[in-house]
C-alpha cells in the first residue's frame, strides 16, 4: 500500500525530510488540487459560480482520502495556496466587473492571504526539496502564484482610478517584477540543464512546451517505465480529435490496465518498484490524468460537446445554422492543445506568459510622471511585448487563458479603448522590448504576431471569443464581450439584439447582469434610444452597488434628450412635461446618492458628476433662472458618450443627430455663450465632423476655437492656461489634435503627432478622470513613436 512516512531528522531539532513516497504522493496532491482549482474557476467563467465554489470546498476524491496519512502538520500541512488563489480569481473577476466597494476590498484581502500562502509554500518546497515539475526547481509554481496575486491585486487598485490607490499598486507590481525575474532565471537554468538534450531552440517560453516534453521523455527513458504518453512535440491532428472524443464520452482508455508499466507527466520522479505497482497511486494518477484531458477539451463541466456551437461569425444570426464541415474545423483548433502536459508545468507557462504580459502592458500605459520614474531603475515596460505574451498566453485552455482573453478585449474595445480605432498608424518598424530578464535578452517567439496584426488583430480576436463563446454556452460574460466586439465594429443593433436575446433576469453572476444592463443602456444612448437607456440605468440602482450617483444622474441626461429633442420637433413625445420632470429629479437628485468607491472613496465619475451638477446649480443663480433645465447648456448626454466610445461607434446617421444637437439647440445657458461652455460644445462637434468624414472643418474648429483657450506656443516655448472648470477636456482636446494631425498629413503628420501628444502629456494633473485621459495619451503615444 502507498504510504507517505516521515523522513529522518536532520539539521536543527524538529527540522524533517520527506521520503520518496511522501513526495510522490504529495506532487500528485498537488496536480490534483490545481485540477480542481482550474476547474472551479472555468465554473465561474460558465456563469456557475455557486458549484466553482462549492467545489473547492469539497473537491477532495475518493482516491485522495485513500492516500492520507497521519503525518504531522510540518511535513503535510494543509496546502491552501491554489485554493485561495482560485477564491481571489473568482472575486477578483467579480470585483473588475461590478467595481463595487465591497466586492473590490473582499478580493483584495482573499488575494493578500493568497500573497502569503504561497511565499509559505514556496519556501515549504524549497525546505523539502520537493519537486512539482521535470523542468524548474522545488517552489516554482508558488512564486508563479505569489506573481499572479500580486498582480491581480495591483490591478484592482489600479482600476480604482485614483492616484493614492495608484501609487501603492507600484509597490505591488515590483514585488511581481522582482519574482518573475527568479521565475525568468529558473527557465534560464533549466535551459542549461536541458540543453544537451534537446535541439536548439528558437524563443525561450515558445520553446518551453517541446523542453518539457523532451524532459519527460528522457526521463521516461531513464526510469525504465516506457514510452511517455503522448510523444514529444506537437500532437497530431487524428490524435487531438481521437482524444477530444474520448475525453467527451469519458471513455479515455486506461494507461494502468494491462501493463506493468506506468508514466505519468505530473510525476518528476523514478517510481520504485513497489509504486509501480501501487494501485492507490495508479488509480490517483490516471484520475489526475483523466481531469487535465477533460478541461482540455472543454468536457469538464458538463457542457454538450463545444464543437456544437463553434462559429465562425459574430452576431446572433449566425448562431442559428453551422456551417457544414464544422467539426473537423473545431479538431484542427485542438490540435494547439498539448496533452502531453503536466498540469503543474502548464499553469507555470500561462501563469508566466500571463503577468509578465499584463505586468508590461500596465507599466507601458502608466502617466508619464510615474513611468518617467521607474524608468530611472529599469522598471519598464513594453506594450507590445506585454500584448504579445497575454497572446500566448490565451493559447492555454485554462482560466489564464480565459483572462488573458479578456484582458485582451477590455484593451481593444474596452471602456478606455487603448487603441482608438482613428488611430490606425501602420507600424514601420519591430519593437524590441524595454523589460528584459537577467539573461538580457528578448522574449520573442516566431509564433507570435507581428506588429500590425497585433495592433489591429481582426478575426484573430473574434475567433479566441467564438470559442470561449463555444466552450461555456451558459455565461452571459462572454456573450457581452461577442456584443462589445459588434459595437466596436459599428453594429450597434446587432449588440442589442444579442444582448436582448438572453433574458437578464437569469443571469446568476450578478456583476455580469449588471454590466450587461449598463453596457446595454450605453449601447441604446449610441443610437438615440433615451427612454428605454434610463430605464435600463434605473434597474441598476435594485442590482448594482457600484454608483447609484451615476445611474441617476446618467438616467436623468437621457430623459433631458427626449425633452430637448421633442422641443427641437426631432422626436415626437405624447407627455413632454414627464420627461421634463424626470429630468430635472435625476440630474439635481444625483448628488444625494452620491456612492463610495474602493476603500470608501467617491469613485471618479461620482466625482464628474458632482462638478457638474454644481456648475449647473451655479449658472442657474448667475442667470437669475427659475427653470434649472435652462442652466444646462453642452447637452450633458453627448459629455458622457465620449466617455464610452460613443463618437467612434456611433452610424453616420447618429452622428447626424448628434450634429444638430450640439449645433441647434438654444436655451439661456447655451446664449450665453460661457467660454468653458463653450469649449466642451465645440471639442465634441469637432470630433462628429471628423467622424462624418469633414476632417477639415473638424480641425478648424479644435485649432481655432477651443486649443488657443487654455494652450499657446510663444517663443518655441509651450504655455499651458490651468483651467479648472472641466479638468478632463483640456488634455484630452490636445489628444485629439494629434489625431486630427494624423488624419489629415498621415505618415507625413507623424512627428507633429507626436508632439501634440506629449504636450497633452504635459498638462498632467490630478483630476477625476486623470488615470483614465492619461493612459489613453500614452498608448498612442506608443503607437505613434513605435512608427516613427
Amino acid at each position: 500500500m502507498f504510504r507517505g512516512v516521515l523522513g529522518a531528522l536532520t539539521g536543527n531539532r524538529g527540522q524533517v525530510t520527506l521520503t520518496q513516497e511522501e513526495k510522490v504522493r504529495r506532487v500528485l496532491k498537488q496536480a490534483h488540487d490545481f485540477e480542481i482549482a482550474l476547474k472551479a474557476m472555468d465554473y465561474v467563467l460558465d456563469d456557475r459560480a455557486d458549484e466553482g465554489l462549492s467545489l473547492l470546498a469539497n473537491g477532495e476524491s475518493d482516491i485522495e482520502k485513500r492516500l492520507g496519512g497521519d503525518e504531522s502538520a510540518e511535513v503535510n500541512p494543509n496546502d491552501k495556496t491554489i485554493g485561495v488563489l482560485a477564491k481571489g480569481v473568482i472575486e477578483f473577476l467579480e470585483a473588475t466587473l461590478g467595481f463595487e466597494a465591497e466586492e473590490m476590498k473582499k478580493a483584495s484581502a482573499t488575494l493578500a492571504e493568497a500573497e502569503n500562502l504561497s511565499l509559505k509554500s514556496r519556501q515549504f518546497a524549497q525546505k523539502m526539496d520537493l519537486r512539482s515539475s521535470s523542468i524548474y526547481p522545488p517552489g516554482t509554481v508558488y512564486a508563479v502564484t505569489y506573481t499572479e496575486s500580486c498582480l491581480l491585486h495591483a490591478l484592482l487598485m489600479i482600476f480604482s482610478e485614483s492616484v493614492l490607490e495608484g501609487a501603492k499598486a507600484l509597490l505591488k507590481l515590483r514585488k511581481a517584477y522582482y519574482m518573475l525575474q527568479e521565475i525568468f532565471q529558473a527557465i534560464k537554468k533549466a535551459e542549461k540543464l536541458q540543453k544537451s538534450a534537446d535541439k536548439p531552440s528558437r524563443s525561450r517560453l515558445g520553446s518551453l512546451r517541446a523542453k518539457h516534453n523532451s524532459s519527460s521523455s528522457a526521463r521516461a527513458s531513464a526510469a525504465g517505465t516506457g514510452s511517455p504518453r503522448v510523444k514529444s512535440g506537437s500532437v497530431s491532428s487524428a490524435r487531438s480529435s481521437a482524444s477530444y472524443k474520448n475525453a467527451t464520452n469519458d471513455s479515455d482508455a486506461s494507461f494502468i490496465s494491462g501493463t506493468s508499466h506506468f508514466t505519468s507527466s505530473d510525476i518528476p520522479y523514478e517510481l520504485n518498484e513497489n509504486e509501480k505497482v501501487d494501485h492507490d497511486l495508479l488509480e490517483f494518477a490516471e484520475e489526475v490524468h483523466k481531469m487535465r484531458i477533460k478541461r482540455l477539451t472543454g468536457a469538464h463541466i458538463g457542457n454538450s460537446p463545444a464543437i456544437n456551437r463553434l462559429r465562425t461569425d459574430l452576431g446572433l444570426d449566425s448562431s442559428k445554422v453551422l456551417p457544414e464541415g464544422k467539426e473537423s474545423e473545431a479538431y484542427d483548433t485542438l490540435t494547439e492543445l498539448d496533452l502531453s502536459q503536466a498540469t503543474i508545468d502548464e499553469f507555470i507557462h500561462s501563469g508566466v506568459n500571463l503577468c509578465y504580459g499584463i505586468l508590461q502592458v500596465v507599466l507601458s500605459l502608466l502617466p508619464s510622471n510615474i513611468g518617467a520614474v521607474l524608468s530611472i531603475v529599469g522598471f519598464r515596460g513594453s506594450r507590445e511585448d506585454g500584448l504579445r505574451l497575454v497572446w500566448r498566453s490565451t493559447k492555454q485552455r485554462n482560466i489564464h487563458g480565459c483572462i488573458g482573453l479578456l484582458g485582451l478585449m477590455f484593451y481593444y474595445d474596452g471602456p478606455f479603448q487603448f487603441t482608438d480605432d482613428d488611430f490606425d498608424i501602420p507600424v514601420a518598424k519591430e519593437s524590441t522590448s524595454l523589460m528584459k530578464t537577467e539573461t538580457n535578452s528578448t522574449i520573442r517567439s516566431e509564433s507570435d504576431m507581428d506588429g500590425p496584426t497585433l495592433l489591429h488583430p481582426g478575426k484573430i480576436l473574434e475567433n479566441a471569443l467564438l470559442q470561449s463563446r463555444a466552450l461555456f454556452p451558459n455565461s452571459a460574460l462572454w456573450l457581452l464581450n461577442e456584443s462589445t466586439m459588434l459595437a466596436g465594429k459599428g453594429r450597434l443593433y446587432d449588440a442589442v439584439t444579442l444582448m436582448d436575446s438572453i433574458d437578464a433576469d437569469q443571469i446568476r453572476m450578478r456583476q455580469v447582469k449588471s454590466l450587461m444592463i449598463f453596457n446595454r443602456a450605453i449601447l441604446l444612448v449610441h443610437l438615440h434610444e433615451y427612454e428605454r437607456a434610463a430605464t435600463d440605468l434605473l434597474s441598476l440602482i435594485n442590482i448594482s452597488g457600484w454608483s447609484h450617483a451615476l445611474y441617476y444622474y446618467f438616467a436623468g441626461c437621457c430623459y433631458l434628450e427626449i425633452y430637448r429633442m421633442h422641443q427641437m420637433g426631432i422626436k415626437e413625445v405624447e407627455d413632454a412635461a414627464k420627461f421634463k420632470n424626470l429630468a430635472y429629479k435625476y440630474i439635481f437628485d444625483s448628488p444625494i446618492k452620491d456612492g463610495k468607491g474602493f476603500k470608501s472613496k467617491p469613485l471618479p465619475l461620482d466625482k464628474f458628476m458632482m462638478r457638474k451638477v454644481s456648475q449647473f446649480e451655479a449658472t442657474k443663480l448667475r442667470l437669475n433662472l427659475e427653470d434649472p433645465l435652462d442652466a444646462i447648456g453642452t447637452s450633458p448626454v453627448r459629455e458622457l458618450q465620449y466617455f464610452y466610445n460613443g463618437y467612434n461607434r456611433m452610424t453616420k446617421e447618429h452622428l447626424g443627430i448628434t450634429y444638430k444637437m450640439l449645433t441647434e439647440y438654444h436655451n439661456p445657458a447655451v446664449d450665453e455663450h460661457n467660454e468653458d461652455q463653450e469649449l466642451i460644445k465645440n471639442l465634441l462637434v469637432s470630433l462628429t465632423l471628423r467622424r462624418l468624414g469633414n476632417v477639415e472643418e473638424g480641425f478648424t474648429i479644435l485649432d481655432k476655437a477651443v486649443i488657443p483657450h487654455f494652450f499657446s506656443v510663444i517663443n518655441g516655448k509651450t504655455k499651458y492656461v490651468k483651467k479648472t472648470e472641466d479638468p478632463w477636456l483640456y488634455p484630452t482636446a490636445l489628444y485629439e489634435r494629434a489625431l486630427f494631425t494624423w488624419k489629415l498629413k498621415e505618415m507625413d503628420g507623424l512627428k507633429e503627432a507626436r508632439e501634440w501628444l506629449l504636450r497633452a502629456q504635459g498638462y498632467a494633473d490630478d483630476y477625476e478622470l486623470s488615470s483614465r485621459v492619461e493612459m489613453k495619451i500614452k498608448a498612442a503615444l506608443d503607437r505613434v513613436e513605435h512608427s516613427l
